[in-house]
């Protein structure tokens, strides 16, 4: 009677040793799938990151040089205002002239062609 029950509790012990052994494959497989998922989504993570810095520098250099764009517009448009002023002095000394060819015309005309630039 004795070995009986020492014989049904070593194969209830070996039932469970399997059992924990299957258990444990099966975690460790199922840690293995989660290792790779990881190493995957860090290499992702990466590579976006990557990316990130890059799109962020590009974004650095085209303020850069829509700021420098910004300041040769402003100094172009004092270049203009300045040929403005010159060309309104032209133009009315032009209107000053003298209509008739007999007059100082060629004077007038001598000055303002000197005074383009």
């Amino acid at each position: 009677m004795l070995t009986r029950i020492l014989l049904a509790l070593l194969l209830t012990l070996l039932a469970v040793a399997a059992w924990q052994f299957q258990r444990a494959q099966h975690l460790d497989a199922m840690l293995d799938i989660e290792a790779e998922a990881l190493a995957r989504m860090t290499a992702h993570r990466d590579a976006w990151r990557e990316r990130t810095m890059s799109v962020l520098e590009q974004l650095g250099e085209e303020r850069r040089r829509s700021r420098a764009a910004e300041r040769a517009v402003v100094e172009l448009q004092e270049v203009l205002a300045e040929r403005d002023a010159d060309y309104r002095e032209i133009q009315r000394r032009i209107r000053q002239a003298p209509a008739e060819a007999d007059g100082p015309v060629a004077p007038v005309l001598r000055e303002t062609l000197e005074a383009l630039p």
